[in-house]
């Protein structure tokens, strides 16, 4: 009999055990969105001076794709700059939305996937909407994709551990 309550007990234990995935995953958020939360806040007192810096400072002639790319730097960080506050909330809220929903999935619960797809997909779409096409442009708006689809994915590998 005692062999028994042994195994019964050790599989509950193993049930509610955060899988070793799971766990790297949501440390990897809290990290990213700590930091996403820290640099937003960090951007909002700094981008209008390096606007103004980009902008007076004396840049040589330069034609071509190299200049195109100069003046949509110069527009980004003006655009930026005007609407620092709304993206200043968009990033936090984004960032708080991740974070709340690895906790969730910490503790095994299936909201949290839902919760912090909203928050993966709040950041992309608040800065389109506030940049419009400047927000795509360059290999950091292309990162800025990869990383949460890819994390998006490597959590959905994770929900079959999730529960109510």
């Amino acid at each position: 009999m005692t062999n028994e309550n042994d195994i019964l007990r050790n599989e509950d234990q193993d049930q509610n055990r955060l899988p070793s995935m799971l766990n790297v995953l949501s440390i990897l958020t809290i990290s990213g969105s700590a930091f996403a939360a820290i640099s937003s806040m960090y951007s909002y007192f700094t981008v209008c001076k390096s606007a103004e810096a980009m902008e007076t400072q004396e840049m040589p002639e330069v034609g071509g794709m190299l200049g195109d790319m100069l003046d949509s730097a110069v527009k980004l960080l003006n655009k930026q700059c005007e609407n620092r506050l709304v993206i200043l909330v968009a990033t936090l809220a984004s960032s708080l939305l991740c974070l709340f929903g690895a906790l969730m999935m910490r503790k095994l619960k299936k909201q949290g996937f839902m919760v912090y797809i909203i928050g993966e997909l709040v950041g992309p779409a608040a800065m389109s909407a506030i940049l419009g096409s400047l927000a795509f442009d360059g290999i950091m708006s292309i990162l800025g994709m990869v990383v949460p689809i890819l994390m998006i994915i490597l959590y959905a590998t994770q929900r079959k551990y999730l529960v109510a």
